[in-house]
């Protein structure tokens, strides 16, 4: 599966170089992109922008250091919104705030994409190994069909609700 992973720091480094592991084709971006170059030399494609990821991936994950730079990047210039076609869906593994989550979710569902929230927690040595928490909010059905991908990224993947 192509997937688009966002944001290559302390935590999206673990879970971008997993899902990597796992077999998936890797589109990343990060403002840094030294923080790629891991990625690209195991064969991910890089891509300038948000918009950029979400038109080349199935899926698309951001790991960011918080909500202002989640907005920015699924909402803002050239953002994953203006990139992500009906149908797609979209996972934050961030740390983010209930009002930025529901704003995202509102603008992405006008388009018939879906959103959900997903924080994590395990740490940095977690997400290299893959031994994260992912605690998932959204559509069921959505959580189902990439429950998988989420498994590459950490051992107890658990649905929260809508």
């Amino acid at each position: 599966m192509k997937i688009g992973f966002i944001g290559l720091g302390m935590m999206g480094s673990g879970m971008a170089a997993n899902l990597q592991k796992a077999g998936h084709e890797l589109v990343v971006h990060d403002l840094r992109r030294a923080a790629a170059e891991p990625y690209l030399a195991n064969g991910a494609a890089w891509a300038d922008t948000p918009r950029a990821v979400a038109e080349a991936s199935e899926l698309v994950f951001t790991s960011l250091p918080g909500p202002p730079e989640v907005e920015a990047v699924a909402l803002g210039e050239n953002a994953l919104l203006s990139g992500m076609s009906r149908g797609k869906a979209y996972f934050d593994l961030s740390t983010n705030s209930p009002t930025i989550v529901r704003k995202i979710h509102a603008a992405f569902a006008e388009r018939d994409v879906y959103m959900l929230d997903s924080p994590v927690s395990g740490g940095p040595r977690g997400a290299r190994s893959g031994r994260l928490a992912l605690w998932v909010g959204g559509d069921e059905q959505i959580f189902n069909r990439y429950k998988p991908v989420l498994d590459a990224m950490g051992d107890k993947a658990r649905y929260v609700g809508p």
